[in-house]
C-alpha cells in the first residue's frame, strides 16, 4: 500500500523525484501494473468530460435558437398588436374630427371661415367638391370606396395633399393625387 501511495505522489509532483528514482518505481511490474490501470482511468475521466463538454453545448446552443425563437415570436406578436390598435386611433381621430356642437362663436366664425364640415358624407360628394375646388377629376378603382361615409372638415384655403392626408388617416380609404385627377382607390 505504501508503495501505491509513493506512486500516486510521483505521478502527481513528478518533479519532487529524481530520473532514478521514478524508473526504479516503474521497473517493479507490480507499479508498472498500478500505473497504466491509473493512465487508462485518467484517459477515461477526460474521454467522460469530453463527451460531457460536447454534449453540454449542444444543450447551450439548442436553448439559444429556442430563445431566438421565443423572441422573434414575441417580436411578432407585438408588431400585430400594435398594428391592431392602429384602426382604433384612427376611428378616435375620425370622431375628434366630428362636428363640434354649434355655439353662437362657431355660426359667427363658420360664416367667414374657409371651413366646410362633411357630416356622414359618401367619399364620392368629398371628393367631388374637392376636385371641383382645385379644378381636377375624380376617379374611383373600386366601387366599394366610392360609397363610404365619413365625418370629417375640410379646410378650403389649405393645399389640396392636407386634405389627402387626412382622409388617408381613415381606414379603406387611400386617395392620391396625379397631375389632374384625384385617385380614389
Amino acid at each position: 500500500m505504501k508503495d501505491i501511495e509513493q506512486l500516486l505522489r510521483m505521478t502527481e509532483r513528478p518533479q519532487d523525484y529524481t530520473d532514478e528514482e521514478l524508473q526504479q518505481l516503474m521497473n517493479d511490474p507490480d507499479m508498472r501494473v498500478y500505473y497504466e490501470l491509473m493512465v487508462k482511468a485518467e484517459e477515461g475521466f477526460a474521454q467522460r468530460k469530453t463527451t460531457r463538454d460536447k454534449s453540454m453545448r449542444r444543450w447551450k446552443i439548442a436553448a439559444m435558437f429556442a430563445g431566438i425563437i421565443l423572441l422573434s415570436g414575441l417580436t411578432f406578436a407585438a408588431v400585430h398588436i400594435i398594428r391592431g390598435q392602429e384602426p382604433v386611433e384612427r376611428c378616435q381621430e375620425a370622431v375628434v374630427a366630428a362636428k363640434p356642437q354649434p355655439t353662437a362663436v362657431n355660426r359667427q366664425q363658420s360664416e367667414t371661415d374657409t371651413i366646410r364640415t362633411f357630416e356622414n358624407a359618401e367619399l364620392q360628394q368629398i371628393l367631388t367638391e374637392l376636385a371641383d375646388h382645385y379644378h381636377l377629376d375624380v376617379a374611383f378603382q373600386n366601387e366599394q370606396t366610392r360609397h363610404l361615409r365619413l365625418y370629417t372638415k375640410w379646410d378650403t384655403s389649405a393645399p389640396l395633399s392636407q386634405m389627402i392626408e387626412r382622409l388617408n388617416n381613415f381606414e379603406k380609404v387611400s386617395i392620391r393625387q396625379t397631375d389632374n385627377q384625384i385617385i380614389a382607390e
